[in-house]
């Protein structure tokens, strides 16, 4: 396959890249963000296409960096009912308070495709499609950004 670099310039242009990303996705899904609330995870068919990635192998697995867990928890029910049925294969961590200044976010599939928000406040991004090398900082990057930050999301699990 050869690389595909597209820039993007509106959010509808973002949240479509985005889809072909988590549509590509066939082992993992990295996600940085401030609190998820460009990519609207929340939407009905983003959550099937997340649910259905999970449902196909148990092997599969999504990690999230977050700036800001609280919208999640406030204001997305729907997600934190499949961050919690699928608790075993996604991992939510929140950014140290001395990283919360980083402004780009970035969803990562497989090593090979990503979508890049150059900063969260604007639209502007890169849509990247079977390019590893040009994935590799940044997933490096995110594997940093992982290891200093730590668990989040908080779930009210009642019963036996």
């Amino acid at each position: 396959m050869s690389s595909a670099y597209t820039l993007l310039t509106s959010e509808a242009e973002y949240r479509q890249a985005c889809d072909r990303v988590l549509g590509r996705a066939e082992r993992e899904i990295l996600i940085f963000d401030r609190d998820l609330g460009a990519l609207r995870l929340e939407d009905k068919a983003r959550l099937e296409k997340l649910a259905g990635f999970l449902q196909a192998d148990a092997l599969r697995k999504i990690r999230v960096v977050l700036h800001d867990p609280g919208p999640v928890e406030r204001n997305a029910p729907r997600l934190m009912q499949l961050i919690a049925r699928f608790s075993h294969l996604i991992e939510v961590r929140q950014s140290p308070d001395n990283l919360r200044h980083l402004a780009d976010t970035h969803l990562l599939a497989d090593q090979v495709h990503g979508v890049r928000r150059f900063h969260v406040d604007q639209p502007r991004s890169a849509l990247i499609l079977d390019d590893q090398a040009y994935l590799d900082p940044w997933r490096q990057r995110f594997e940093e950004l992982w290891e200093l930050s730590h668990s989040c999301l908080r779930f009210n699990i009642t019963g036996l």
